[in-house]
């Protein structure tokens, strides 16, 4: 049996992903199937996909979805940690707040979407394979960077159908 290759970690060495910071994250399915749209709009999937996401800050405490996007065969998400995903700005309250408690991991939650959607997903297609292994993430740096990525996350999927014309998704 030909032995694989030793898989490069995609995560930067010796980061805290539960730090409070901004991540834009990719989520690809498996063999980058294209299972979520249908004539260019979200499907039954799509839709599991939409209402996981839009639950998942009230699964994990002090984290926001900012932005998000589904596409045919990918996610992309902007997920806050801590910080502007707090909903209060006191600044006594949020020191206890940093103090008594932990923010989760970039993988945990990432993890916890992925997980919650292939069993929703797999009630009506039990065989179905969903996700390929892990995911992309990108350490927001800036309100520029910030910026620029809403603008590519909104404007994905107007450009996947102008890119697909002719093809019904």
């Amino acid at each position: 049996m030909k032995k694989l290759p030793k898989r490069k970690n995609p995560r930067l060495c010796g980061f805290d992903y539960s730090s409070q910071e901004t991540y834009f994250v990719t989520i690809c399915t498996k063999n980058k199937q294209n299972i979520f749209w249908e004539n260019n709009a979200l499907n039954e999937l799509g839709l599991i996909v939409q209402k996981h996401i839009n639950d998942l800050s009230s699964h994990y405490f002090g984290i926001k979805i900012d932005n998000y996007t589904i596409m045919p065969n990918h996610i992309h998400l902007l997920v806050t940690i801590g910080c502007d995903a707090l909903p209060n700005n006191d600044e006594v309250l949020l020191n206890n707040i940093y103090n008594k408690y932990s923010f989760p991991n970039l993988k945990t939650i990432v993890g916890g979407l992925k997980s919650g959607i292939t069993k929703e997903i797999h009630i009506n297609n039990p065989l179905m394979e969903v996700w390929q292994r892990g995911y992309y993430d990108h350490i927001i740096i800036n309100m520029d960077d910030y910026n620029e990525t809403w603008d590519y996350i909104d404007s994905n999927a107007d450009v996947w159908i102008a890119n697909h014309k002719g093809e019904s998704l």
